[in-house]
């Protein structure tokens, strides 16, 4: 009798997703280490033993959601500066307390993060990392990141300027100065496929010219990606008139920063020819709607980026201007708040919504060829969801279901680089919520004392 072949985990009985346009109604993957070997409409327990097989009857299978841009210091934040515009916002939150807080705080604010990205069904997530004062900061951060299991996008950004709008001048350095401490990054952390740093500027107001041009010689020099908040506000413009005489992208393109490298955050006030050029140039957008509605910035012009060609992706933000890390509320904003301001329920649908939580996101990496979709050979990033919940039943269309009804309790299991991370509310691993829970709230205390 022929031995069959062994693989490490086997998922069955699911209706899978691929983003492929294609629906398996029964079907099945196995997962051979990090990667899916195989995809079929039929049971694969007949063909494979597996060390773990999980049955997903009545349940649905997608590829795993990515997270292009949060700030991780900030969950320690939620609900701090509420109900004010962006720069009072940050005066009053993200600011203040990104001077105070210690690596310790990092750390711990990196995993409540992570691990509830992980309980909404996200296996990526990019960190906007912008508390430069001490690079301790910046190694709690991702030390804390990691832990979780999360595959994870670093960004290390800078600021050289910008006071005279409240930046605080500990985190004032010169760009050449940044780029070193990316580089020393590179180097004491060993970059692959689960984890990869990248670097760019915070915000316009707090950029000049000569900081822009000396990242984008070091990022076009080394192949490093970035990526910067842009056109949140009327204030981006502003400052770049004041100081250069012209709009903001008109500079960033006059200059070469747009490029397929650049991830381009919030895109509040894009214009119609910038939507022409970000398409031209390869340029992403990560769209994050909470914070845009939190802070009262504005709506996106997001359908016109998705006719134009412009690749999209979703963020949530730092829980700060959200108030969570959860990827499924996220999802239903994108969709809802552009239906409303075009008064047209047609203007974005459950699909691309899906798609921006999945492979758009994984294009906005350069992790199409890795994650993204579920097709043999790429990485095993997977979430199961589990329609059988008061919110989300009946369940008549997955896609309508995961993005207008559904929440947390939908998600049954979160699987990263074929490791099961997250499964029906616990954390293998040795990762306790009710403990992270209690050691943070400890560190919420002396961080408000």
């Amino acid at each position: 009798m022929e031995k069959r072949k062994k693989m490490d985990l086997l998922v069955k009985n699911a209706r899978i997703y691929t983003m492929h346009r294609d629906i398996l109604d029964r079907g099945s993957v196995a997962v051979l280490g990090d990667r899916i070997e195989m995809i079929e409409s039929t049971d694969l327990s007949e063909v494979y033993d597996a060390d773990q097989v999980i049955d997903a009857d009545g349940m649905i299978l997608f590829p795993g959601f990515i997270d292009t841009h949060i700030h991780f210091f900030q969950s320690f934040l939620k609900g701090l500066g509420a109900d004010h515009r962006l720069i009072e916002w940050l005066n009053l939150s993200a600011l203040p307390y990104g001077t105070k807080m210690t690596p310790r705080q990092h750390e711990l604010a990196a995993r409540l993060a992570s691990m509830e990205a992980l309980k909404s069904g996200c296996t990526t997530i990019c960190e906007f990392f912008y508390t430069n004062q001490d690079p301790e900061l910046a190694y709690a951060c991702i030390d804390g990141m990691r832990s979780t299991g999360i595959r994870s996008v670093f960004i290390r950004t800078f600021q050289d300027t910008g006071e005279d709008y409240g930046m605080p001048s500990v985190f004032i350095e010169p760009a050449s100065k940044a780029m070193r401490e990316v580089e020393s990054l590179k180097k004491r952390y060993q970059e692959d496929d689960m984890f990869s740093i990248w670097t760019g500027p915070d915000v316009t107001w707090s950029t000049t010219k000569e900081g822009y041009q000396t990242m984008l010689e070091y990022c076009l020099s080394e192949n490093v990606r970035y990526s910067m908040h842009l056109k949140e506000t009327e204030v981006d413009n502003e400052m770049c008139f004041r100081h250069y005489g012209k709009d903001i992208v008109d500079l960033l393109e006059e200059i070469g920063f747009l490029t397929d490298k650049m991830l381009a955050v919030h895109c509040v006030n894009l214009t119609e020819n910038d939507i022409r050029r970000f398409a031209e140039h390869g340029v992403s957008v990560s769209h994050n709607p909470a914070p845009n509605l939190y802070l009262g910035s504005g709506i996106p012009p997001i359908p016109e980026c998705l006719h134009a060609g412009v690749n999209t992706a979703l963020g949530t933000d730092g829980a700060a201007s959200n108030n969570s890390t959860d990827m499924l509320e996220t999802m239903k904003l994108a969709a809802l708040i552009q239906k409303g301001i075009h008064r047209d329920a047609s203007v974005i649908t459950a699909d691309q919504v899906i798609r921006m939580a999945t492979c758009g996101g994984a294009r906005a990496i350069g992790m199409e060829n890795l994650v993204g979709t579920l097709e043999v050979g790429k990485k095993a990033d997977m979430v199961l969801f589990d329609p059988k919940h008061l919110k989300s039943f009946p369940d008549h269309d997955a896609e309508a279901t995961v993005v207008y009804a559904s929440s947390e309790e939908n998600i049954d299991t979160t699987i990263v680089n074929g490791k099961i991370v997250y499964h029906k509310g616990n954390f293998p691993g040795g990762l306790s919520e009710k403990e992270l829970i209690r050691e943070a709230a400890a560190e919420v205390r002396k961080m408000l004392e």
